[in-house]
Protein backbone atom coordinates (compact mmCIF):
# COMPACT_ATOMS: atom_id res chain seq x y z
CA UNK A 1 0.00 0.00 0.00
CA UNK A 2 0.93 3.48 -1.08
CA UNK A 3 2.04 5.66 2.28
CA UNK A 4 0.02 8.32 1.78
CA UNK A 5 -3.77 7.79 0.22
CA UNK A 6 -4.24 10.45 -2.29
CA UNK A 7 -7.49 12.06 -2.29
CA UNK A 8 -7.49 13.45 -5.97
CA UNK A 9 -8.11 9.98 -6.99
CA UNK A 10 -11.61 9.80 -5.10
CA UNK A 11 -14.27 10.31 -7.88
CA UNK A 12 -12.39 7.34 -10.28
CA UNK A 13 -11.80 4.98 -7.21
CA UNK A 14 -14.89 4.77 -5.92
CA UNK A 15 -16.99 5.31 -8.95
CA UNK A 16 -18.84 2.26 -9.25
CA UNK A 17 -18.54 -0.16 -12.04
CA UNK A 18 -21.83 -1.98 -11.95
CA UNK A 19 -23.01 -4.94 -9.54
CA UNK A 20 -20.94 -7.96 -8.57
CA UNK A 21 -22.35 -11.51 -8.93
CA UNK A 22 -23.96 -11.42 -5.47
CA UNK A 23 -25.44 -7.89 -6.53
CA UNK A 24 -23.67 -5.84 -4.33
CA UNK A 25 -22.17 -2.37 -5.71
CA UNK A 26 -19.15 -2.58 -7.20
CA UNK A 27 -16.54 0.35 -7.27
CA UNK A 28 -12.52 0.67 -8.75
CA UNK A 29 -10.86 0.07 -5.22
CA UNK A 30 -12.61 -2.73 -4.77
CA UNK A 31 -12.28 -4.41 -7.94
CA UNK A 32 -8.67 -3.44 -8.20
CA UNK A 33 -7.99 -5.01 -4.81
CA UNK A 34 -9.63 -8.21 -5.77
CA UNK A 35 -7.31 -8.35 -8.60
CA UNK A 36 -4.70 -7.80 -5.68
CA UNK A 37 -3.62 -4.86 -7.40
CA UNK A 38 -2.69 -1.37 -4.91
CA UNK A 39 -5.26 1.01 -6.05
CA UNK A 40 -3.58 4.19 -5.83
CA UNK A 41 -0.53 2.88 -7.44
CA UNK A 42 -2.74 1.48 -9.94
CA UNK A 43 -4.63 5.46 -10.66
CA UNK A 44 -1.43 6.60 -10.09
CA UNK A 45 0.02 4.78 -13.03
CA UNK A 46 -3.52 5.03 -15.42
CA UNK A 47 -2.77 9.04 -15.10
CA UNK A 48 -0.07 9.13 -16.41
CA UNK A 49 -0.66 7.18 -19.12
CA UNK A 50 -2.19 8.69 -22.68
CA UNK A 51 -5.41 8.17 -22.88
CA UNK A 52 -6.02 5.49 -24.99
CA UNK A 53 -3.37 3.22 -23.35
CA UNK A 54 -5.40 4.26 -19.97
CA UNK A 55 -8.32 2.43 -21.70
CA UNK A 56 -6.95 -0.06 -23.00
CA UNK A 57 -5.09 -1.27 -19.21
CA UNK A 58 -8.58 -0.37 -17.42
CA UNK A 59 -10.78 -2.02 -19.79
CA UNK A 60 -8.45 -5.13 -19.44
CA UNK A 61 -8.97 -4.93 -15.59
CA UNK A 62 -12.11 -5.07 -15.81
CA UNK A 63 -12.81 -7.94 -17.65
CA UNK A 64 -9.94 -10.20 -15.42
CA UNK A 65 -12.17 -9.06 -12.57
CA UNK A 66 -15.98 -9.54 -14.18
CA UNK A 67 -17.50 -13.19 -13.55
CA UNK A 68 -20.47 -12.18 -15.71
CA UNK A 69 -19.90 -11.28 -19.38
CA UNK A 70 -20.61 -7.59 -20.09
CA UNK A 71 -20.92 -6.44 -23.79
CA UNK A 72 -17.83 -4.71 -25.43
CA UNK A 73 -20.15 -1.62 -26.06
CA UNK A 74 -20.94 -1.62 -21.86
CA UNK A 75 -17.62 -2.26 -21.30
CA UNK A 76 -16.29 0.79 -23.02
CA UNK A 77 -18.91 3.38 -21.62
CA UNK A 78 -17.60 2.20 -18.30
CA UNK A 79 -13.96 2.65 -19.15
CA UNK A 80 -14.50 5.54 -21.06
CA UNK A 81 -16.24 7.23 -18.04
CA UNK A 82 -13.84 5.66 -15.50
CA UNK A 83 -10.92 7.46 -17.48
CA UNK A 84 -12.70 10.77 -17.48
CA UNK A 85 -12.90 10.51 -14.11
CA UNK A 86 -9.25 9.68 -13.59
CA UNK A 87 -7.86 12.11 -15.87
CA UNK A 88 -10.24 15.38 -15.22
CA UNK A 89 -8.42 15.20 -11.20
CA UNK A 90 -4.90 17.09 -11.07
CA UNK A 91 -2.68 14.20 -11.12
CA UNK A 92 -0.15 15.05 -14.45
CA UNK A 93 2.02 17.32 -11.81
CA UNK A 94 5.60 16.14 -10.90
CA UNK A 95 6.00 14.76 -7.02
CA UNK A 96 9.07 15.11 -5.76
CA UNK A 97 10.51 11.96 -4.59
CA UNK A 98 10.94 11.73 -0.55
CA UNK A 99 13.89 12.91 0.72
CA UNK A 100 15.97 9.72 1.93
CA UNK A 101 17.48 9.26 5.37
CA UNK A 102 21.20 9.63 6.15
CA UNK A 103 22.96 6.46 5.76
CA UNK A 104 26.90 6.02 5.53
CA UNK A 105 26.18 8.10 2.35
CA UNK A 106 25.23 10.98 3.83
CA UNK A 107 27.47 14.38 4.37
CA UNK A 108 29.00 14.26 7.82
CA UNK A 109 27.50 17.18 9.42
CA UNK A 110 24.12 14.64 8.93
CA UNK A 111 26.17 11.95 10.57
CA UNK A 112 27.63 14.02 13.51
CA UNK A 113 23.78 15.09 14.68
CA UNK A 114 22.53 11.28 14.55
CA UNK A 115 25.83 10.44 16.43
CA UNK A 116 25.09 13.22 18.55
CA UNK A 117 21.52 12.15 19.44
CA UNK A 118 22.63 8.61 20.35
CA UNK A 119 25.20 9.78 22.93
CA UNK A 120 22.77 12.05 24.57
CA UNK A 121 19.88 9.21 25.03
CA UNK A 122 22.95 7.13 26.32
CA UNK A 123 24.54 10.55 28.88
CA UNK A 124 20.81 10.36 30.26
CA UNK A 125 20.42 6.52 30.27
CA UNK A 126 24.07 5.99 32.73
CA UNK A 127 22.98 8.86 34.80
CA UNK A 128 19.82 7.00 35.32
CA UNK A 129 20.67 3.97 35.87
CA UNK A 130 23.48 5.62 38.78
CA UNK A 131 21.06 7.26 40.80
CA UNK A 132 19.35 4.01 40.53
CA UNK A 133 22.33 1.97 41.71
CA UNK A 134 22.95 5.23 44.42
CA UNK A 135 19.28 4.41 45.81
CA UNK A 136 19.58 0.87 46.37
CA UNK A 137 22.90 1.02 47.81
CA UNK A 138 21.82 3.90 50.30
CA UNK A 139 18.70 1.59 50.98
CA UNK A 140 21.35 -1.50 51.44
CA UNK A 141 23.62 0.40 53.95
CA UNK A 142 20.33 1.73 56.16
CA UNK A 143 19.04 -2.09 56.42
CA UNK A 144 21.80 -3.70 56.98
CA UNK A 145 23.19 -2.10 60.08
CA UNK A 146 23.91 -3.70 63.18
CA UNK A 147 20.84 -3.77 65.34
CA UNK A 148 20.38 -1.46 68.78
CA UNK A 149 21.62 -3.46 71.98
CA UNK A 150 19.08 -5.29 74.22
CA UNK A 151 19.57 -3.15 77.22
CA UNK A 152 17.12 -4.99 79.38
CA UNK A 153 18.13 -6.50 82.87
CA UNK A 154 17.73 -9.55 83.47
CA UNK A 155 17.19 -10.97 86.98
CA UNK A 156 19.47 -12.99 88.25
CA UNK A 157 18.03 -16.89 89.07
CA UNK A 158 19.90 -17.64 92.57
Amino acid sequence: MTATLRTDFDAFLFASVGDDANGMPLNVVTLLARLGVDPWQEATDLAHLPLETARERLGARLEAASRAPATEAETATVVTRLVALLHRSPVRKVVAPEAPLPTNDAPPAARVVKRSKRVHVAIYWLIGLIFVLLGDWALSIRHTQAPPMDTTIVPDSR
